[in-house]
């Protein structure tokens, strides 16, 4: 990965986003302290961006999937709502918005994909 330059304004965006979760960036700026301090700083914040990215991407692919969806079984179709739940990312937790839908007549569960993964592709 080729190496990144933030403009003055970028670089006040990461501080303002450390300073509202807690990392002490803006501190380190002013002190004397050893090189692995100063890179726990980065990852914690750079961990903090890849969530926040992951939960960002996870709910836009959940939103393509819109209206009633066919049931695997008897294709009829079937209301579409959300639930939330909790995944463990490589960078911490994120909540994931999950599709679920419920068929009344074969009274069964099933959780459509925006993907292509899997047997049949949903309706998008």
């Amino acid at each position: 990965m080729a190496s990144l330059k933030l403009s003055q304004q970028e670089w006040e965006g990461f501080l303002g986003l450390a300073d509202r979760l807690g990392i002490d960036v803006r501190d380190l700026l002013q002190r004397d302290v050893r090189f692995h301090v100063l890179e726990a700083a980065g990852h914690a914040l750079g961990r903090a961006v890849a969530q926040a990215t992951t939960e960002r991407l996870t709910l836009a692919r959940a939103e393509r999937l819109t209206g009633p969806q066919p049931c695997p079984t008897c294709e009829r179709q079937c209301p579409l709502t959300y639930q939330t739940r909790k995944l463990e990312t490589i960078d911490g937790p994120i909540e994931q918005p999950e599709p679920i839908c419920h068929c009344s007549a074969c009274r069964r569960d099933f959780f459509p994909s925006a993907s292509n993964i899997g047997t049949r592709s949903a309706n998008l």
